[in-house]
């Protein structure tokens, strides 16, 4: 199978500044067996030749300037290399372009969020064309899948929630020890000091500010707490607007026990995990899956979270973590805090399990379930065909 796969454009893949959607990118398309041929359609990158080739994947490179030119330059390409199948990740509204040229060929579209399918994105007629243009759509939770079906009133047999997965062994503390107690050294860490960790971007829906709140009355009652916030308000930005200063008021009274990291690159986090001793997802937005505490699990750490979304669908309530309301954190995290340190062997029996049940997340049960999906597509088009041919 000649699979193409259209990323959204303002990030690279492999991705250099983070960028969840590309990173997931990487990663399925990694784990697709070497007798199919994978197409990526990024933007070009300082970091990357203009086009490459590693094992079955192959990367053509387009300079990105907006959406329209950036598709315009694909859609050339596919015309000389006509794909079997076509997947946009996170556009739906690339697959009116894609469609109108290749109606042929099964283009189906991966969304991440609900965002890019909103009226502020693409208007509510040319998202009634995409359903029904394309052939299908892929979440990666089922909640998302729900929203989906249930908003934009989409064939549930159309709608495939797919998870995404993780790899578990960068993520590892075994060998990391040193590397650790350096970076601790660097933050101001001492070795007593129990770490409450977030990462993540600093954007209101990721409730970065009901956090602080919470972690304010945690530090009243225990002086050895310390609260560490990696990441900035964008992928590979650390720049200050108005919520990142409203952040750092919060964290003023606080003083030291407050670190603010700045943006880390996706490959560094797995040794920034293992700073903290139990994470933090203070989300108030319903998110679509939340691939953090996925990799908090994998790194042996209990996660504080939400019920918000497909949250649930990971991180499972008084097992691998606990998932709190957002208007209870002030109330409740300083009981789970308290709870999780007098009782120190049940904090590393829900980090065993966290590791344990981040491991039933694989990357490569996401790409077979894709190839299953579009090989189904391509045998129903098969189907449908033999009348015309035997006509």
């Amino acid at each position: 199978m000649n699979i193409a796969i259209i990323s959204p454009g303002p990030f690279s893949v492999p991705p250099v500044n983070g960028s969840s959607v590309e990173h997931d990118i990487d990663e399925v398309t990694k784990r697709i067996d070497p007798e199919h041929r994978v197409t990526i359609y990024t933007r070009t990158c300082a970091a990357y030749p203009r086009s490459s080739t590693v094992e079955n994947r192959r990367y053509v490179r387009f300079p990105y300037s907006g959406p329209t030119s950036y598709l315009k330059k694909i859609i050339r390409h596919l015309r000389r290399n006509k794909p079997d199948v076509i997947l946009v990740e996170n556009r739906p509204r690339y697959v009116l372009a894609l469609k109108k040229r290749f109606p042929g060929i099964p283009v189906f579209v991966n969304m991440h969020s609900h965002v890019f399918a909103s009226t502020g994105m693409i208007s509510k007629q040319n998202m009634k064309r995409v359903i029904r243009l394309s052939d299908g759509f892929f979440t990666n939770s089922h909640f998302l899948r729900n929203y989906f079906i249930r908003t934009y009133k989409i064939p549930a047999e159309k709608v495939h929630a797919v998870h995404l997965g993780v790899d578990v062994a960068p993520y590892q503390a075994d060998g990391r020890e040193e590397a650790v107690r350096r970076l601790r050294k660097t933050l101001g860490l001492k070795e007593d000091q129990r770490v409450l960790f977030y990462a993540g971007r600093l954007m209101p829906g990721k409730g970065v500010h009901v956090l602080l709140k919470a972690f304010r009355q945690v530090s009243r009652r225990d002086p050895k707490a310390r609260l560490v916030i990696v990441g900035g308000p964008g992928y590979g930005s650390n720049r200050l607007n108005p919520y990142v200063r409203r952040l750092r008021r919060l964290a003023k009274p606080m003083g030291k026990k407050v670190k603010f990291v700045k943006f880390v690159p996706s490959a560094k986090m797995p040794l920034y995990y293992q700073l903290g001793d139990i994470v933090a997802t203070p989300s108030v937005w319903k998110e679509a899956f939340c691939r953090v505490n996925l990799e908090a699990m994998a790194s042996g750490k209990p996660v504080i979270s939400t019920p918000r979304g497909g949250i649930g669908e990971v991180v499972t309530d008084y097992g691998s973590g606990f998932l709190i309301p957002p208007k209870d954190w002030k109330r409740a995290l300083p009981a789970i805090w308290e709870i999780l340190w007098s009782l120190p062997g049940l904090r590393q029996e829900m980090g065993k399990y966290a590791r344990m049940q981040a491991m039933q997340f694989s990357w490569n049960a996401t790409a077979q379930r894709y190839l299953q999906i579009f090989q189904a597509a391509l045998g129903k088009q098969k189907e449908a065909e033999k009348p015309r041919k035997a006509a």
